[in-house]
């Protein structure tokens, strides 16, 4: 039996602090352009132009360099949910949201198709 003192532990994915191009829009909107401050395999934390509800659903398109994929640079539409919004600090500092990313899928560059 856990005592009132016991801590829960939940397990996170390990985050990459990259900053990569990136372009994010919700439902079938218009799409915006971005950049990360720092992803994982379940999650992302971006730099954003406007306020996203959390709870949203949302998609998002990161072209992975080649040091990170092996190869080549590739670009994975991912689908998510933003599940906060970090306001700016300062007038100056840009507003952020995290989104959790429930599937993604590798784009085929040469004609833009998922697979």
């Amino acid at each position: 039996m856990a005592s009132a003192n016991t801590l829960s532990y939940r397990h996170r994915a390990q985050r990459f602090n990259l900053q990569m191009s990136m372009r994010y829009r919700v439902s079938n909107g218009e799409w915006s352009e971005s950049s990360t401050e720092n992803i994982s395999r379940s999650g992302v934390l971006f730099r954003a132009q406007e306020p996203v509800p959390a709870n949203t659903q949302i998609e998002l398109r990161v072209t992975m360099p080649w040091e990170l994929t092996g190869a080549h640079a590739a670009e994975v539409l991912c689908r998510g949910r933003v599940v906060r919004v970090i306001l700016p600090l300062s007038a100056d500092s840009p507003l952020a949201l995290a989104a959790r990313i429930h599937d993604y899928r590798f784009v085929n560059n040469r004609d833009g198709t998922i697979t």
